[in-house]
């Protein structure tokens, strides 16, 4: 609309330099289209090409999210049967013990030869310790759960070792 108002003003203009104002600005306003309408396409064209790369980033995103629960799954599952299987251990562990300390834990008399006399009774009958040959000694039930502790506590520390061995070993080879 402006720029037919220009061409009639241009042709119907008598003076010369209305002509070359009308020229000039017809000109500067066609070039202001062109620059516009470049800047628009150009821009037009970038934010495809932005959309494109922000879908496939999206994309890539949710497949690398999709692997990660997927791992994660794998993980807490094998994490689950580890804590179960060590659970069971624990259970299994407890479970001889409470065994032992039903039926009572028993040395052998003839270890026991030595001046150091442990307060226990035996298993053959109510002889003393000093007068049993060859039969069994029942220790105390103070001395069965010390035992029963040292026995969970050094279970405790071969499974730590173990752990403690498994995570060194890698370095260990590549320090190799």
């Amino acid at each position: 609309m402006i720029y037919s108002a220009l061409i009639k003003s241009f042709l119907t203009a008598k003076a010369i330099w209305i002509k070359i104002a009308v020229a000039v600005i017809l000109a500067i306003s066609i070039l202001a289209y062109v620059y516009g309408a470049g800047k628009a396409s150009e821009r037009a064209e970038w934010l495809g090409k932005e959309a494109k790369f922000i879908s496939q980033q999206n994309a890539i995103k949710e497949a690398a999210k999709k692997r990660i629960e997927e791992n994660q799954a794998k993980y807490d599952q094998i994490l689950m049967g580890v804590i179960n299987e060590h659970n069971k251990n624990i259970e299994e562990r407890d479970s001889r013990i409470a065994d032992l300390n039903s039926r009572g834990m028993r040395i052998s008399a003839k270890n026991c030869t030595s001046g150091n006399r442990l307060p226990t009774k035996a298993k053959d009958s109510g002889q003393s310790d000093s007068s049993i040959a060859g039969g069994e000694i029942r220790l105390s039930s103070e001395t069965a759960r010390g035992l029963a502790e040292v026995a969970i506590d050094a279970n405790e520390v071969v499974g730590k070792y173990n752990a403690l061995v498994k995570i060194c070993s890698p370095l260990v080879e590549v320090v190799e």
